[in-house]
């Protein structure tokens, strides 16, 4: 049955990204239909992730208190209305509560994903859990965009619109048929897992805090900036400084995207496999996260120095295979340092401050290119050095902290258990 509810999970993910995408590939008869300009239409754009980050933090702390199948239910639902309110869509203002709306909903989406899958997936499993789910997101980015444009070419963006709003629906409809979680409780091996400790809600903040939970917050914020990069410049960057064809840059672009959908799912469950042997966080998930954020940096890196199409091809490839794999061991690692109870919240919390990367990334790129003037190649490549930067950086935070991770002790179970002994036996004199 776990596996069913993945590919529910996995599925809502696809959804999810194809939502999000959407917009941008209908653009011009958005623009034209409305007579929107530029900068209206950036207006548009902004609004979505500014509810993004508002709904990710209130959605996604509410899986504290409700049961996660019936608040993914929920946000499915908002998604079907925001969309199929895009036959009424006749000005900006309309258009930007359109967007408003779904991006508060998906806002969501991640925290209550994460805390729903912990519920069905022991610690040994959540690496190819985690990689099978997140794909979903490189499936919406990447594979869904074709038939998108078919969509919105033949039937219009507001038809287009719609029937992402029913497959939302549907979506909702089936999930209400799968149990909230496994008939046996899950058996963990390692008992020291964070993930493990009954933690109430008022010690959020002590948990953000972490060090070690710290630094997996800035590998969420670096993964939406390379992924926002990838959306807003990578098309443009193998077309103009690559030299590609439009029709052969998009078969590269749904390549990488494959590719980095195989390798995410083959590198969870490598971690699996290790954590199982090993019962180690820092010599399974951890390692294999920084080893991924220094190849992914020597790509990046390298494509700003060799001068053929097909190595600056392979190179970028690589990085972009790389952050492909970025968020499903974010997501990994969070399960099982963060309190189960806290984790959809926490997620909830990092996803808003990770949205800001979506806002000012792909701005300071653009901003390099034009500084630099008629020297395009040189201003993508202080883009792309910047990218760089972030990779290393964040290594080496990982590096720094990886001992500093929240643990559970089986004293502290002991001692926990005392207590509510204690309380309970309280009550009961009371």
């Amino acid at each position: 049955m776990r596996w069913v509810v993945l590919g529910f999970l996995f599925l809502l993910s696809v959804l999810n990204y194809t939502d999000k995408t959407v917009l941008g590939l209908a653009a011009e008869p958005i623009m034209s239909e409305l007579n929107l300009s530029y900068d209206q239409f950036g207006l548009v754009g902004s609004s979505f992730f500014a509810a993004y980050a508002v709904g990710s933090i209130i959605l996604s702390t509410l899986t504290y208190r409700f049961n996660t199948k019936y608040l993914l239910m929920i946000i499915a639902a908002g998604w079907t209305v925001s969309l199929a309110s895009a036959y009424f869509v006749e000005t900006v203002t309309n258009l930007i509560l359109l967007r408003v709306t779904l991006g508060f909903f998906e806002g969501g989406t991640l925290g209550l994903c994460i805390a729903h899958l912990s519920r069905w997936f022991t610690s040994s499993q959540r690496g190819v859990a985690s990689a099978i789910m997140t794909s979903g997101t490189t499936v919406g980015t990447y594979l869904a965009a074709p038939l998108l444009v078919m969509g919105i070419t033949n039937l219009g963006w507001q038809h287009t619109f719609a029937i992402l709003g029913a497959a939302s629906s549907i979506w909702a409809f089936f999930f209400f048929f799968m149990r909230d979680e496994p008939k046996q409780p899950l058996v963990e091996d390692v008992k020291s897992l964070a993930s493990n400790k009954e933690v109430p809600f008022k010690y959020i903040l002590k948990v953000l805090i972490n060090p070690y939970v710290l630094s997996i917050l800035v590998v969420g914020f670096v993964s939406m900036w390379i992924t926002t990069w990838v959306i807003t410049w990578a098309p443009t960057y193998l077309t103009k400084i690559v030299g590609l064809e439009p029709h052969i840059m998009s078969l590269v672009f749904a390549g990488m995207g494959i590719a980095g959908t195989v390798f995410a799912i083959c590198a969870g469950k490598f971690t699996d496999m290790l954590f199982k042997k090993n019962k180690s966080l820092i010599k399974s998930y951890d390692r294999v996260l920084v080893i991924v954020l220094l190849v992914g940096a020597v790509s990046y890196a390298m494509t700003t120095i060799v001068s053929s199409p097909v190595l600056a091809c392979i190179f970028l490839g690589g990085g972009l295979v790389m952050n492909t794999s970025l968020l499903p061991l974010n997501v990994a690692i969070k399960t099982l340092i963060i309190p189960k109870k806290l984790v959809g919240s926490v997620t909830g919390i990092s996803l808003s401050i990770s949205s800001m990367a979506g806002v000012i990334g792909p701005w300071i790129t653009g901003y390099l290119i034009t500084f630099t003037g008629d020297d395009v190649r040189s201003g993508f490549n202080s883009g792309v050095l910047v990218i760089v930067s972030l990779y290393v950086v964040t290594a080496i935070v990982l590096l720094a902290t990886r001992k500093l991770k929240i643990t559970a002790t089986e004293k502290e179970d002991a001692r926990r258990t005392t207590e509510e002994k204690q309380m309970s036996l309280n009550v009961s004199v009371e």
